[in-house]
């Protein structure tokens, strides 16, 4: 079930964003929520896509959200996110789900709301960069 969203343009704060996939870049004028559902939902058939979220500023401290096809998650996903603080250092975090309506609502809030998810239930993965 894909789920219904009545997000406007995201303007909330005046952050524009460009989405790149593996096919295509979407400017902010392009973006709206079938755009980033159809991508998502699109990994069905394509698990070399991806999606990338690019905010003109920073959401929180994330200069961006990004998410895969995960084969190691069976037929899930990896979301991941990171943090740069103000004195250069950064966060990275990873997040798994086998349901693809999470990975929607998340990149949905993250571009319509310019909402973090709760990372108290991701992964940090720093050490890996």
């Amino acid at each position: 079930m894909t789920p219904s969203v009545n997000l406007g343009l995201n303007g909330a704060n005046d952050v524009t964003y460009t989405i790149t996939t593996q096919g295509a870049t979407y400017p902010n004028e392009a973006i709206e929520a079938s755009v980033i559902v159809d991508i998502v939902t699109g990994f069905e058939t394509d698990l070399d896509d991806f999606i990338v979220l690019e905010p003109s500023a920073p959401v929180g401290e994330s200069v961006y959200m990004q998410a895969v096809p995960s084969p190691e998650a069976g037929e899930g996903f990896t979301v991941e996110l990171r943090l740069e603080h103000a004195d250069g250092a950064f966060r990275h975090y990873s997040y798994s789900t086998t349901d693809k309506n999470e990975v929607i609502r998340m990149c949905l809030d993250y571009w319509g709301m310019q909402k973090l998810p709760d990372l108290k239930v991701w992964e940090d993965i720093t050490d890996q960069f």
